[in-house]
Protein backbone atom coordinates (compact mmCIF):
# COMPACT_ATOMS: atom_id res chain seq x y z
CA UNK A 1 0.00 0.00 0.00
CA UNK A 2 1.50 3.12 -0.87
CA UNK A 3 3.08 4.97 1.74
CA UNK A 4 0.76 8.29 1.38
CA UNK A 5 -2.49 6.20 1.98
CA UNK A 6 -1.16 4.52 4.89
CA UNK A 7 -0.41 8.21 5.99
CA UNK A 8 -3.90 9.31 5.27
CA UNK A 9 -5.40 6.32 6.73
CA UNK A 10 -3.82 7.08 10.55
CA UNK A 11 -4.40 10.36 10.13
CA UNK A 12 -8.13 9.69 9.63
CA UNK A 13 -8.17 7.48 12.50
CA UNK A 14 -6.44 9.78 14.44
CA UNK A 15 -9.03 12.56 14.55
CA UNK A 16 -11.53 9.94 14.25
CA UNK A 17 -11.32 7.15 16.16
CA UNK A 18 -10.74 8.50 19.59
CA UNK A 19 -7.21 8.75 20.05
CA UNK A 20 -7.42 12.29 20.25
CA UNK A 21 -10.09 14.03 22.74
CA UNK A 22 -12.15 16.58 21.90
CA UNK A 23 -11.54 18.34 24.91
CA UNK A 24 -8.06 19.49 23.46
CA UNK A 25 -10.23 22.09 22.29
CA UNK A 26 -11.46 23.18 25.82
CA UNK A 27 -10.02 25.32 28.83
CA UNK A 28 -10.68 24.15 32.26
CA UNK A 29 -10.64 26.62 34.88
CA UNK A 30 -12.55 26.65 38.37
CA UNK A 31 -15.59 28.48 39.20
CA UNK A 32 -14.97 31.09 41.55
CA UNK A 33 -16.14 29.88 44.46
CA UNK A 34 -19.23 31.46 47.01
CA UNK A 35 -19.96 31.56 50.01
CA UNK A 36 -23.17 31.27 51.80
CA UNK A 37 -23.74 32.10 55.84
CA UNK A 38 -27.20 31.18 56.72
CA UNK A 39 -27.67 33.19 60.30
CA UNK A 40 -30.68 32.39 62.35
CA UNK A 41 -30.57 35.83 63.66
CA UNK A 42 -31.35 36.87 60.56
CA UNK A 43 -34.52 33.89 60.08
CA UNK A 44 -37.10 36.66 61.33
CA UNK A 45 -38.26 33.44 63.03
CA UNK A 46 -40.03 33.29 66.75
CA UNK A 47 -37.90 34.35 69.58
CA UNK A 48 -38.17 33.17 72.62
CA UNK A 49 -39.17 30.05 72.27
CA UNK A 50 -36.65 27.46 73.50
CA UNK A 51 -39.32 24.42 73.31
CA UNK A 52 -41.82 23.18 71.33
CA UNK A 53 -45.45 24.12 71.97
CA UNK A 54 -48.04 21.62 71.66
CA UNK A 55 -51.29 23.31 69.66
CA UNK A 56 -54.36 22.35 68.94
CA UNK A 57 -55.73 22.04 72.61
CA UNK A 58 -56.11 24.57 75.42
CA UNK A 59 -54.48 26.90 76.26
CA UNK A 60 -52.64 27.17 73.02
CA UNK A 61 -55.60 25.92 70.58
CA UNK A 62 -54.42 28.57 68.21
CA UNK A 63 -50.99 29.57 67.90
CA UNK A 64 -51.46 33.03 67.25
CA UNK A 65 -54.48 33.56 69.67
CA UNK A 66 -53.17 31.29 72.82
CA UNK A 67 -55.25 31.35 75.90
CA UNK A 68 -54.44 34.25 78.29
CA UNK A 69 -52.06 35.07 80.14
CA UNK A 70 -50.03 34.18 77.61
CA UNK A 71 -48.45 36.18 75.28
CA UNK A 72 -49.48 36.34 71.96
CA UNK A 73 -46.88 36.21 68.83
CA UNK A 74 -46.69 38.10 65.91
CA UNK A 75 -48.02 36.44 63.71
CA UNK A 76 -47.97 39.40 61.00
CA UNK A 77 -44.79 39.14 61.14
CA UNK A 78 -44.06 35.69 60.98
CA UNK A 79 -47.31 33.06 60.45
CA UNK A 80 -47.47 30.19 62.95
CA UNK A 81 -49.98 27.20 62.13
CA UNK A 82 -50.25 24.19 64.16
CA UNK A 83 -48.12 21.21 62.36
CA UNK A 84 -47.18 17.60 62.94
CA UNK A 85 -43.44 17.65 63.84
CA UNK A 86 -41.52 14.37 63.21
CA UNK A 87 -42.79 12.80 65.79
CA UNK A 88 -46.64 13.31 65.38
CA UNK A 89 -46.94 15.66 67.88
CA UNK A 90 -49.01 18.56 67.22
CA UNK A 91 -46.92 21.77 67.61
CA UNK A 92 -47.18 25.68 66.90
CA UNK A 93 -44.47 25.95 63.55
CA UNK A 94 -43.48 29.39 61.47
CA UNK A 95 -42.36 28.44 58.10
CA UNK A 96 -39.38 31.23 57.31
CA UNK A 97 -37.70 31.59 53.64
CA UNK A 98 -33.92 32.29 53.73
CA UNK A 99 -32.66 33.58 50.41
CA UNK A 100 -29.32 34.83 49.31
CA UNK A 101 -27.51 35.89 46.10
CA UNK A 102 -24.08 36.19 44.81
CA UNK A 103 -23.13 37.71 41.63
CA UNK A 104 -20.44 35.92 39.63
CA UNK A 105 -18.51 37.57 36.46
CA UNK A 106 -16.39 34.72 34.89
CA UNK A 107 -14.78 37.64 32.21
CA UNK A 108 -13.40 39.44 35.16
CA UNK A 109 -12.61 36.33 38.02
CA UNK A 110 -11.07 33.63 35.78
CA UNK A 111 -7.97 34.39 34.21
CA UNK A 112 -8.01 31.35 32.02
CA UNK A 113 -10.77 32.58 29.77
CA UNK A 114 -8.44 36.46 29.14
CA UNK A 115 -8.45 35.26 25.68
CA UNK A 116 -12.25 34.60 24.82
CA UNK A 117 -14.09 36.79 23.23
CA UNK A 118 -17.74 37.27 22.56
CA UNK A 119 -20.10 34.20 23.22
CA UNK A 120 -18.11 31.05 24.21
CA UNK A 121 -19.84 27.61 25.77
CA UNK A 122 -19.38 26.85 29.07
CA UNK A 123 -20.02 22.98 30.10
CA UNK A 124 -19.92 21.80 33.54
CA UNK A 125 -17.83 18.92 35.02
CA UNK A 126 -18.61 19.63 38.74
CA UNK A 127 -20.40 21.62 40.75
CA UNK A 128 -19.64 20.69 44.40
CA UNK A 129 -20.84 22.38 48.11
CA UNK A 130 -18.69 22.34 51.58
CA UNK A 131 -20.06 23.36 54.80
CA UNK A 132 -17.30 24.27 56.84
CA UNK A 133 -18.88 25.78 60.20
CA UNK A 134 -22.57 24.98 61.40
CA UNK A 135 -23.20 26.01 64.64
CA UNK A 136 -27.35 25.19 63.96
CA UNK A 137 -29.33 23.75 66.46
CA UNK A 138 -31.82 23.15 63.87
CA UNK A 139 -31.31 20.66 60.42
CA UNK A 140 -31.24 23.03 57.41
CA UNK A 141 -32.96 21.62 55.17
CA UNK A 142 -32.52 21.24 50.98
CA UNK A 143 -30.41 24.20 49.91
CA UNK A 144 -31.92 25.13 46.42
CA UNK A 145 -29.68 26.79 43.84
CA UNK A 146 -30.84 29.39 41.04
CA UNK A 147 -29.23 31.32 38.24
CA UNK A 148 -30.27 34.77 37.85
CA UNK A 149 -29.32 37.77 35.84
CA UNK A 150 -27.71 40.44 37.50
CA UNK A 151 -29.81 42.22 39.61
CA UNK A 152 -31.74 39.22 40.50
CA UNK A 153 -32.27 38.00 44.24
CA UNK A 154 -35.44 36.14 44.23
CA UNK A 155 -35.89 32.83 43.50
CA UNK A 156 -39.74 33.08 42.87
CA UNK A 157 -38.74 35.56 39.95
CA UNK A 158 -40.23 34.44 36.68
CA UNK A 159 -36.43 34.40 35.00
CA UNK A 160 -34.57 32.79 38.19
CA UNK A 161 -33.81 29.29 36.75
CA UNK A 162 -33.39 26.19 38.92
CA UNK A 163 -30.17 24.64 38.55
CA UNK A 164 -29.31 22.06 41.63
CA UNK A 165 -29.39 21.31 45.01
CA UNK A 166 -27.65 20.67 48.32
CA UNK A 167 -29.01 18.08 50.13
CA UNK A 168 -30.49 18.79 54.07
CA UNK A 169 -28.01 19.19 56.09
CA UNK A 170 -28.03 17.82 59.90
CA UNK A 171 -27.74 20.21 62.56
CA UNK A 172 -24.77 20.74 64.06
CA UNK A 173 -22.46 18.64 61.08
CA UNK A 174 -20.18 19.65 58.70
CA UNK A 175 -20.65 17.93 55.13
CA UNK A 176 -18.46 17.67 51.68
CA UNK A 177 -20.53 16.19 48.45
CA UNK A 178 -21.47 16.84 45.19
CA UNK A 179 -24.22 19.44 44.48
CA UNK A 180 -27.54 17.43 42.72
CA UNK A 181 -27.98 18.81 39.38
CA UNK A 182 -31.20 19.47 37.08
CA UNK A 183 -31.28 17.53 34.20
CA UNK A 184 -30.85 20.30 32.11
CA UNK A 185 -28.00 22.12 34.64
CA UNK A 186 -25.56 22.58 31.84
CA UNK A 187 -28.42 24.80 29.44
CA UNK A 188 -28.99 26.67 32.46
CA UNK A 189 -25.30 27.36 33.45
CA UNK A 190 -24.69 28.38 29.97
CA UNK A 191 -27.75 30.61 29.38
CA UNK A 192 -26.51 33.05 31.57
CA UNK A 193 -22.36 32.28 31.49
CA UNK A 194 -21.50 32.22 27.84
CA UNK A 195 -22.05 35.92 27.43
CA UNK A 196 -18.25 36.66 29.75
CA UNK A 197 -19.39 40.05 29.81
CA UNK A 198 -22.19 39.84 31.44
CA UNK A 199 -22.56 39.04 35.31
CA UNK A 200 -24.74 36.48 36.98
CA UNK A 201 -26.48 35.40 40.04
CA UNK A 202 -26.24 32.55 41.71
CA UNK A 203 -29.03 32.59 44.20
CA UNK A 204 -28.91 29.66 47.56
CA UNK A 205 -32.82 29.50 48.65
CA UNK A 206 -34.29 27.39 51.34
CA UNK A 207 -37.37 26.95 53.30
CA UNK A 208 -37.48 25.89 57.07
CA UNK A 209 -39.88 24.81 59.38
CA UNK A 210 -39.15 26.30 62.76
CA UNK A 211 -40.26 25.20 65.81
CA UNK A 212 -38.48 26.75 68.19
CA UNK A 213 -36.15 29.57 68.37
CA UNK A 214 -33.05 28.50 66.15
CA UNK A 215 -29.70 29.68 66.80
CA UNK A 216 -26.32 29.12 65.26
CA UNK A 217 -24.98 29.49 61.68
CA UNK A 218 -23.88 27.35 58.64
CA UNK A 219 -21.01 28.18 56.39
CA UNK A 220 -21.35 26.79 52.80
CA UNK A 221 -19.32 27.23 50.07
CA UNK A 222 -20.10 26.47 46.14
CA UNK A 223 -17.46 25.47 43.78
CA UNK A 224 -16.83 23.48 40.85
CA UNK A 225 -14.71 22.55 37.53
CA UNK A 226 -15.93 24.26 34.18
CA UNK A 227 -14.80 24.53 30.78
CA UNK A 228 -14.78 26.77 28.32
CA UNK A 229 -14.87 25.86 24.43
CA UNK A 230 -15.83 28.13 20.82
Amino acid sequence: MPRLVVASILALCISGCGLISSDVTETSFDLPPRMYSFDASTFNAPAGITSEVVCGVAPVADCCNPTPPLPAPDCSATPLTCEQNENGMMVCTATVQVTQGSMINLGQEVPQLSGFTGVVNIKIKRIGYTVTTNTLNIDLPDVVLYLAAQGVTDPADPSARKFGTVPAILAGTTAVGDVILEGNAGEVFNSFAQNLATPFNVIAATTLRVTRSPTGRIDMTISGKLAASL
